[in-house]
C-alpha cells in the first residue's frame, strides 16, 4: 500500500478559526483522513507544511507511520519543531493511522490498545456561531444544553487570539461567563 496522494483541504466554518483536514491516498485505492491543528491565520502556513511533508511521504509505505513521525520531526525539522509543523505531522499522521484501521478492518482505537473507559464525558464546541453579546451567548448556550450537553468549550475573546485586548473587550468577556447569582449577572443568563 503505497502512498499516492496527501492533499490538504482548507475548510471555512463560517466562524471562528478555519478547519484544515488531511486526505492520504494509497496505491489499493483506501484513503485516510485526519485533521491537522490550528490557530487563526495559520492555516494556510500548515497546509504548507503538509504539502512540503507529503513530497517526501509518496511512493512510500503507508503503514511505516513510526518511520514518517521520526523523520519529519529528526530529518525535516532537524529537531525544531514549530506549531505549523507539528499540526500538520500530527493531520497526516491520524490520516495514516486511519488506512491502517481500514487496511485490516478494525477501529483504530483497537491498534491503539483499545479502550480505557465504556463511556466519556463530550463538549459542545462551535455552539456559539454568531453569538456577539452576553445575550446571545446566553441564548445559544441554552439551546446547547438543551440538546443534552453538560459541557460547553468556547473562547469568549473576540477575533484571534492575542496577548492584550481592549478594556472594552474585557468588560463583555466578563459579562459573557459571568455566572448566575453573582453581582449584575444578566438576566438572559439565569
Amino acid at each position: 500500500m503505497k502512498i499516492t496522494a496527501v492533499t490538504p483541504f482548507i475548510v471555512d466554518p463560517g466562524y471562528g478559526k478555519n478547519w484544515l483536514f488531511v486526505k492520504v491516498e494509497t496505491s489499493d485505492g483506501l484513503h485516510g483522513w485526519g485533521e491537522c491543528y490550528t490557530q487563526a491565520d495559520r492555516d494556510h502556513s500548515i497546509a504548507a507544511f503538509v504539502h512540503q511533508l507529503a513530497r517526501y511521504l509518496l511512493g512510500r509505505d503507508a503503514g511505516h507511520i513510526r518511520h514518517f513521525t521520526h523523520w519529519a520531526y529528526h530529518d525535516f525539522a532537524a529537531k525544531r519543531g514549530s506549531l505549523d509543523f507539528f499540526g500538520a505531522v500530527s493531520g497526516i499522521e491520524q490520516a495514516l493511522w486511519d488506512l491502517a484501521g481500514k487496511r485490516l478492518g478494525v477501529p483504530v482505537v483497537s491498534l491503539l490498545g483499545g479502550p480505557c473507559r465504556e463511556r466519556i464525558r463530550v463538549y459542545a464546541n462551535g455552539w456559539y456561531s454568531g453569538a456577539r453579546t452576553p445575550a446571545d451567548f446566553a441564548a445559544k448556550a441554552k439551546a446547547t444544553v438543551a440538546r443534552g450537553f453538560s459541557a460547553l468549550k468556547f473562547d469568549p475573546f473576540p477575533g484571534p487570539w492575542r496577548t492584550h485586548i481592549t478594556r472594552d473587550a474585557e468588560r463583555q468577556v466578563v459579562e459573557t461567563v459571568r455566572p448566575c447569582g453573582m453581582p449584575s449577572a444578566p438576566a438572559s443568563i439565569c
